[in-house]
């Protein structure tokens, strides 16, 4: 059963794919693995109604303080498909094209970027080039500071209503549509802001997409 969920929906225009998962923990070299991957495609800046999403049997257990965070059980995903089953579909979804993230970058270390690439590596796919990763996170913290650049404070900084995150809790998929809505007014922002000097030239994964 594919775990894309198609809508006859004509766009044309830039391609991008808002990208959020959840994971056993931190690591990659401590054997962490992801249980959840989601990923909404946009075009023109838009969700085109098309959205990739799976929950994945990581193989090994999920810390129960994991659990706490993200709701995800060992039981929850007993079933669900390891990440060597659903590895093509992913990458075949994601192609080429840019995918945005928001994650925290510490000893050059970026989870989603990290955790993925090592899954797909180790299915046999091709890993997403640093070309591809836009990590919005780097704008929120340049722009607003470090506290003020988490996704619930960008909501709140956009108007955007974050009722079903505080009420249920994050979720890969859930994030990726708020962040998809976010991402727009954040990219504005960011094109009208001017760095200080002394910072040091932009990364790859910092650098805004063409109009």
């Amino acid at each position: 059963m594919s775990i894309l969920k198609v809508f006859n929906k004509n766009l044309a225009g830039p391609r991008e794919l808002v990208l959020d998962t959840e994971s056993t923990g931190i690591l990659a070299s401590d054997g962490h693995r992801l249980v959840e991957v989601a990923l909404v495609e946009m075009i023109n800046r838009k969700p085109t109604g098309r959205e990739l999403h799976v929950l994945i049997n990581p193989d090994r257990d999920i810390p129960e303080v994991v659990v706490k965070i993200h709701g995800i059980s060992n039981d929850k995903v007993k079933d669900a498909p390891k990440f060597a089953e659903v590895a093509k579909e992913i990458r075949d979804f994601i192609g080429n094209d840019p995918v945005v993230i928001t994650c925290r970058t510490k000893d050059n270390y970026t989870l989603d970027i990290a955790l993925l690439n090592m899954e797909l590596t180790k299915a046999g796919q091709e890993e997403i080039p640093a070309s591809q990763w836009i990590n919005v996170r780097r704008w929120s913290e340049a722009m607003f500071g470090d506290k003020n650049a988490t996704l619930d404070k960008i909501l709140d900084r956009y108007g955007i209503s974050r009722k079903e995150r505080d009420e249920n809790g994050h979720g890969a998929l859930l994030d990726a549509r708020l962040l998809a809505e976010a991402y727009p007014k954040l990219l504005k922002d960011y094109m009208n802001f001017s760095e200080p000097a002394a910072a040091p030239a932009a990364k790859n994964t910092n650098k805004p997409p063409k109009p």
